[in-house]
């Protein structure tokens, strides 16, 4: 049988009072490190090659290296732009042939209904998706260029 101790719900309440305490000074510690840490990163940034003044003629001095980098990512930004431009494009031409056949669908279908308020409608509807679909690829158009 499993004899039951004395002292063990003694000994129990004064461990989680000690690890309390030591959760509340650790999260001071915490903090401070975090501050301490800021600062060395910040610290460690000045090592990196940067662009220096120069004090004759005023004009900043720039690392070639770094220079060339800049003009590798300028011309990486304006491919991804370019194609984005172009993936636009491909997206508005199908959106708008999508369009475009729904609205034939829809007067080969019900448009041509002997009943004529059905075939008004089905035409009217054709003939809105047309006026909005040019209305709205047009000017998503207009922002791509």
């Amino acid at each position: 049988m499993p004899q039951a101790r004395s002292s063990g719900s003694k000994s129990s309440s004064s461990q989680t009072k000690r690890s309390s305490a030591k959760k509340s000074t650790g999260a001071k510690r915490t903090t401070t490190r975090k501050s301490t840490s800021a600062r060395k990163s910040t610290s460690a940034r000045s090592g990196a090659p940067r662009a220096t003044a120069s004090r004759s003629n005023g004009a900043a001095a720039v690392d070639p290296r770094l220079e060339a980098v800049a003009q590798r990512v300028r011309k990486l930004n304006e491919r991804i732009i370019d194609e984005s431009k172009t993936a636009g494009e491909a997206t508005l031409t199908a959106y708008e042939k999508a369009l475009k056949a729904i609205a034939s669908s829809l007067e080969r279908g019900p448009g041509k209904s002997d009943v004529e308020w059905i075939s008004s409608l089905a035409t009217t509807q054709a003939k809105w998706i047309r006026d909005v679909t040019a209305a709205w690829t047009s000017a998503a158009r207009g922002m791509l260029k």
